[in-house]
């Protein structure tokens, strides 16, 4: 009996002598998600870009992906009115660059993979668009930000937009529907960089239905029409005013 009650003595008062509270800072404990440290927080928190009721121009250049014979270099001019910061309307100006591609070239040379045969085609002949202006709607579906450092934060939007316009052909004409779709980098919170992927759909007059011999005349209603499925890549400096 009395050894049961000095075990138990012993057991108690070692217990205690070891029951010491532990504390630690609480920035050292850890959480269930961690932010990044920003020396300017309210750069990542608020919408610094604001375009509602506000104007956007931009001048820029392009290029046409799918086009066989002519040049494939553009220049674009755009000024866009946006609604609100999601609903915008976008009116864009569009001018080809003269002149042949490659092979464009090749063919008009008479090179065209048959060394034993002669087979010119001059593709210039053929009507085909010059300039075109085309009137847009433009949805903002996304805006937000990206951080390349800490201490920097660059706002984009991700927009999508569809229209109608009027194409050029030289000696004729006809409408084009245009479809796009693009994304702004704003590297200030007035001036960014606009790139954009645009399909281009229109009617005209094919290249490819008759003989174009270098030289030769060729009115425009001498050609089969086709539809053509242009597809663009356009890059833009915009300034929001």
């Amino acid at each position: 009996m009395i050894k049961s009650l000095i075990i138990f003595l012993l057991l108690a008062t070692g217990s205690s002598s070891f029951a010491d509270d532990i504390e630690f800072p609480e920035e050292e404990l850890a959480r269930e998600t961690v932010l990044p440290v920003f020396d300017k927080r309210r750069a990542v928190l608020n919408r610094n870009v604001l375009t509602q009721e506000r104007f956007e121009l931009g001048i820029g250049g392009g290029l046409e992906m799918n086009e066989p014979y002519y040049n494939d270099f553009m220049f674009a001019a755009q000024g866009t009115y946006n609604f609100n910061e999601t609903s915008a309307v976008n009116v864009q100006g569009l001018m080809w660059m003269g002149g042949l591609s490659n092979y464009g070239e090749q063919l008009k040379s008479g090179r065209c993979g048959d060394p034993d045969s002669y087979c010119p085609f001059d593709a210039e002949l053929a009507p085909h668009p010059e300039w075109g202006l085309f009137v847009n709607y433009q949805f903002i579906a996304y805006y937000g930000k990206i951080s390349v450092s800490k201490q920097s934060v660059m706002n984009l939007n991700l927009f999508g937009l569809a229209g109608l316009g009027y194409i050029n052909l030289g000696e004729s004409n006809t409408i084009g529907l245009n479809l796009g779709v693009g994304q702004n980098f704003f590297i200030t919170n007035n001036v960014g960089i606009r790139a954009d992927l645009r399909w281009l759909i229109f009617n005209g007059p094919n290249p490819a239905s008759r003989q174009l011999l270098p030289g030769s005349n060729a009115s425009a209603d001498s050609f089969e029409d086709r539809i053509f499925y242009n597809s663009q890549l356009g890059l833009s400096i915009v300034v929001i005013l």
